[in-house]
């Protein structure tokens, strides 16, 4: 083998350079790849994670906005009738109905906007009236699915008319002391018009109550006929009532009256038999009641000393008090001295 030249030397022969390693970090700690992460999720394209939200919503609400559902409304029943008849049977006045279409147009909808339900009867006879759904008009894009109640039943009875004595109607006490002496309604009759097997029950009819309360005074109220149903007043149904208040006239006992003696001497020696009398009071009740507390029972002496029966005159008794006495007259007589006190026996 051939010798490795001697020629090269130290410098002949380059050694490869050595390098450095790169520093390599410490390992981040868990606690703060937690952080990061969580920064990072929040803040980084706020812009774009924002438009995602708004859209996701705007697509829940359309779905969901447009999912079928359904309500219940009421809707109002009116009658066409013919002019010859009268509808007797009770009256549907609305009906129940359930409504299908999408929320966005239900949750507007408004029940007061339907129109009512009109059941032309001119030329029905009695039995069951269908409500059909095109009697319904509701708005596009809603539909009715059910109908409470399908029917209504109507029964006819002749159409008639009937004169009447008007029933005047009042309520209340006129003021203590008066009383109603007269109630005239004006007109005393009035046509009506109606079933005719309800009027046929019908002699009269009355009014709506007009109050007499605390009433001194005459008057004239304006008020109405009260019809039963099924039944109307052909022409005005106002009625005046021409009310007459007057005073209360009273007859009023007043018994054990004690009859007094008047005379210019002294009263005290004469005795009256009897000495009681009933009063009678006729009159206004106030007037009365106030004579009541005043009335004396009176008799004067008589200028003939031989006359000794009397009559009775009442004083203190207003104008326009009827008075009836019993017994009118009294018996006058002296009363008798009382006689000496017997002296005590000697023992």
């Amino acid at each position: 083998m051939r010798p490795r030249s001697q020629t090269i030397g130290t410098l002949g022969r380059i050694p490869a350079r050595a390098t450095t390693p790169p520093p390599v970090a410490p390992p981040p700690s868990d606690r703060g790849a937690g952080r990061g992460w969580l920064r990072s999720a929040m803040f980084d394209n706020v812009g774009l994670k924002f438009l995602s939200m708004v859209l996701a919503v705007t697509v829940f609400l359309l779905v969901n906005t447009d999912k079928d559902r359904e309500i219940t409304a009421r809707v109002g029943v009116s009658y066409t009738l013919p002019e010859d008849k009268v509808l007797v049977s009770d009256r549907v006045d609305e009906v129940r109905i359930t409504i299908k279409g999408a929320w966005r147009r239900l949750r507007k909808f408004d029940e007061r906007e339907i129109d009512r339900i009109n059941l032309d009867l001119r030329r029905a006879s009695s039995g069951e009236i269908a409500i059909s759904n095109d009697m319904i008009h509701l708005p596009s894009g809603v539909t009715v699915t059910s109908i409470n109640p399908r029917s209504v039943h109507i029964t006819f009875d002749k159409r008639v008319d009937k004169v009447v004595e008007v029933t005047p109607a009042i309520t209340g006490r006129p003021q203590h002391g008066y009383v109603v002496a007269e109630v005239k309604p004006v007109p005393a009759t009035v046509k009506l018009r109606g079933a005719e097997g309800t009027l046929v029950a019908l002699s009269a009819i009355r009014t709506r109550e007009v109050s007499l309360e605390g009433r001194t005074d005459s008057f004239t109220a304006e008020t109405e006929i009260v019809t039963p149903e099924g039944v109307e007043v052909a022409g005005n149904p106002q009625v005046a009532l021409q009310i007459h208040v007057d005073e209360e006239l009273v007859t009023r006992k007043v018994p054990g009256q004690t009859v007094v003696v008047r005379s210019d001497g002294d009263t005290s020696r004469w005795k009256v038999t009897p000495p009681q009398v009933d009063v009678t009071l006729t009159g206004a009740l106030l007037a009365v009641e106030k004579a009541r507390s005043s009335l004396l029972p009176v008799v004067k002496l008589p200028s003939d000393p031989k006359l000794r029966e009397v009559e009775v005159t009442i004083d203190g008794l207003p104008p326009g008090i009827g008075v009836k006495i019993s017994p009118e007259h009294v018996k006058l007589a002296p009363r008798q001295a009382s006689p000496p006190p017997t002296p005590p026996r000697e023992p």
